[in-house]
């Protein structure tokens, strides 16, 4: 299966096309830029560059959400866990999900998930492909579809625990989404005995002008306070399986049972 690159998709500027276009920046891009991927236009690498100016630690932060997840994906595979699912999973990195979950348990299953077409053309074309590996579109603010996908039943056993990975995903909802709703809806859903990975930015003064940037490019970006996050893991019984990364930088990082 091929994919379209990003300048190939930029060709076709319509308005409105998939909510996404070569003018506007996107929030997975710019991530992507942050982490030194190629699926970026100028104008995320403009907004990235102008979040970089106002607050340095981004770089840092990035970067170590990242290597939380990878740490947190290897941890849970050394607990038995045989199901993946990753929701906002973004552009593929240099090492996905599948892969780090497939060193430590070979016959893993994985189920990427995010919204942008874009991304998941990518996920599709790049990550979700063999037995057990499957990408499909769902929309984080909609629990209940994304759990009740029929690609999800397809691949995962309903009997089997699952590694739910919301990594750096949850300060793009506002609290007019209601994260808390969200994640309350994901957790009713989980067998016994699943974990969750939850990062999140946490608001400080240097993030406020990143918020002020994102406003201004027509994007949310919510850090919450360590105690709203910590409320967002409600009844979540903490896992100390992975390191936590420095506590200087503006990033919770939660690893829990359900």
């Amino acid at each position: 299966m091929s994919v379209l690159s990003v300048d190939e998709w930029a060709q076709d500027e319509r308005p409105g096309l998939y909510g996404v276009g070569a003018t506007a920046p996107n929030a997975a891009r710019v991530c992507d830029y942050l982490l030194g991927g190629k699926d970026n236009y100028s104008a995320d690498r403009g907004l990235a560059e102008r979040v970089l100016r106002a607050a340095p630690v981004v770089s840092r932060t990035v970067r170590a959400n990242r290597v939380f997840l990878e740490r947190s994906v290897r941890a849970l595979g050394r607990l038995g866990l045989r199901q993946f699912l990753d929701i906002g999973c973004g552009f593929p990195a240099e090492s996905n999900v599948g892969d780090i979950a497939r060193r430590t348990v070979p016959d893993a299953k994985v189920a990427y998930v995010d919204n942008d077409p874009v991304v998941l053309a990518h996920a599709r074309a790049l990550l979700a492909t063999g037995p057990g590996l499957v990408a499909f579109e769902g929309d984080l603010r909609e629990p209940h579809l994304i759990m009740g996908h029929p690609a999800l039943k397809e691949t995962f056993d309903p009997r089997e625990p699952v590694a739910l990975l919301l990594s750096g995903v949850l300060h793009f909802v506002t609290d007019e989404e209601g994260p808390r709703r969200i994640v309350a809806g994901l957790l009713r859903e989980l067998p016994a005995g699943s974990h969750v990975v939850l990062t999140h930015a946490v608001r400080t003064p240097g993030l406020a002008a990143v918020t002020g940037l994102y406003r201004e490019a027509g994007l949310p970006f919510v850090p919450r306070s360590r105690s709203e996050i910590a409320g967002l893991c409600a009844g979540l019984r903490p896992v100390d399986a992975v390191a936590r990364p420095d506590e200087a930088l503006p990033l919770a990082c939660h690893v829990g049972k359900v």
